[in-house]
């Protein structure tokens, strides 16, 4: 028996490239170059975003979703208003005392779990998957073969509702680097290890409140103070950014960001994503049997791959079209590497 294990071990070798092979062979064999980077850079962010982003930690991409396909998340939510949770008494995520407290009675309102709603209610939160205005910034900024990590939340401010501590930042409490949110620019090349979108479904104005972030503080090297935090001075570095309904503001985890209480007249809906890289995973809803079955469900090819769990690009993973259209196999595994690894580990995959 062990002599046709290494019998087939040996076949396998004898299939691989010969040490005498030209360089080009031997890069044909090295997948990590073509499988983290099957685009080009005219597929990629603008130079105008780069800078922003890197500079500020976010960016705001304005005018993603028209007004018509706003009313369609809207629609799925009334819909699905028996499914909201607001957050009450030890719940609340504010001291009765804080400057975020607002009103102090409102709490804010949590809403999941519409990717597996029956349709049509589902489709409008999938489009965020693999939108084609979205892609990019996703492979800047995540790299191909980018991944959903949490469960997608929808938070909603009623008026006097109540805001959110600051919280995420490249620094934790003790001083060390939080690397699990870490911000950093490599040879090139901008990485975050949690990327977040803010798909804001309704206006908001200057001095409404809603979300905030300290511009820049994913560079930071040390914790931030707690009545920082807690906003209650250094104020005038909390930035509230005014946005539109449809607008996308991508921010990565390592910047300090928060909630400040809603002063707007209406209702804010505020939907957050959050993705993180090939073979990164912060949340762990996946493991859990893997993401229910009604969230696969009638997914398109391309925000079906949003939903792997983690592992490198090179072991087969399929990518989201630089476009969103469909998906690409930037750098497929030989066969004999295969067939090696079916030998050695009694698997496809090591």
């Amino acid at each position: 028996m062990l002599r046709r294990a290494y019998a087939r071990i040996g076949a396998a070798v004898s299939a691989a490239p010969a040490r005498g092979a030209s360089l080009q062979t031997a890069r044909r064999h090295c997948h990590d170059g073509a499988s983290l980077s099957p685009f080009t850079p005219e597929q990629g962010m603008s130079e105008h975003d780069k800078f922003l982003f890197d500079t500020n930690g976010f960016v705001i991409v304005r005018n993603v979703y028209s007004a018509e396909e706003v009313a369609r998340f809207h629609a799925a939510v009334d819909a699905h208003a028996g499914a909201v949770h607001e957050r009450r008494g030890h719940l609340r995520l504010t001291a009765a005392t804080s400057p975020l407290a607002g009103d102090g009675t409102t709490g804010r309102k949590d809403l999941a779990g519409f990717l597996g709603w029956a349709p049509p209610h589902r489709e409008p939160f999938r489009t965020v998957l693999a939108h084609p205005r979205l892609v990019p910034y996703l492979h800047d900024l995540v790299g191909p073969g980018y991944r959903l990590d949490h469960n997608p939340l929808l938070i909603m401010q009623d008026p006097g509702a109540e805001g959110f501590e600051f919280h995420g930042g490249s620094t934790l409490d003790n001083g060390e680097w939080n690397h699990p949110l870490g911000y950093q620019f490599n040879h090139g090349k901008m990485r975050c290890n949690l990327l977040a979108f803010a798909v804001h479904l309704t206006d908001v104005a200057p001095g409404d409140g809603g979300f905030c972030i300290i511009r820049g503080s994913h560079k930071s090297n040390f914790k931030c103070p707690p009545s920082i935090r807690r906003y209650e001075d250094a104020t005038e570095h909390a930035y509230a950014p005014a946005v539109n309904a449809g607008d996308v503001v991508v921010f990565t985890e390592a910047t300090t960001h928060g909630t400040l209480p809603w002063r707007g007249a209406a209702q804010r809906r505020n939907i957050i994503y959050r993705f993180s890289p090939a073979t990164n995973a912060y949340g762990r809803g996946y493991t859990e049997g893997g993401w229910p079955a009604s969230y696969l469900e009638g997914m398109s090819e391309a925000q079906r791959a949003v939903m792997e769990m983690p592992y490198h690009p090179r072991l087969n993973r399929v990518v989201v079209a630089s476009d969103g259209s469909g998906v690409v196999h930037p750098a497929p595994r030989e066969k004999h590497k295969v067939d090696f690894d079916r030998a050695v580990f009694k698997s496809d995959y090591f």
